[in-house]
């Protein structure tokens, strides 16, 4: 799949863990843990607009928007 999900990497520099994530933004901690994991097959834009709201908002400096946390890229193979 020519996805890559760089959740997990945000989370390490914010400096929360997965579960924090999930309960702050109110979302399943195992849809937290797919992401991050990249076995996610399907995101819906809603999970995403919660995950994104609690990143700015725990972000003292940086404004984080989708593309830092799913990457397409077309040289990843299956």
């Amino acid at each position: 799949m020519p996805f890559e999900f760089k959740l997990n990497d945000i989370l390490g520099e914010l400096g929360i863990t997965k579960n924090k994530l999930a309960v702050e933004a109110k979302v399943r901690p195992a849809t937290i843990g797919d992401i991050c994991e990249g076995k996610t097959k399907r995101i819906e834009l809603e999970t995403i607009e919660k995950i994104l709201y609690v990143l700015n908002n725990l972000s003292p400096t940086k404004r984080y928007t989708i593309d830092d946390i799913i990457l397409y890229n077309l040289d990843i193979e299956d």
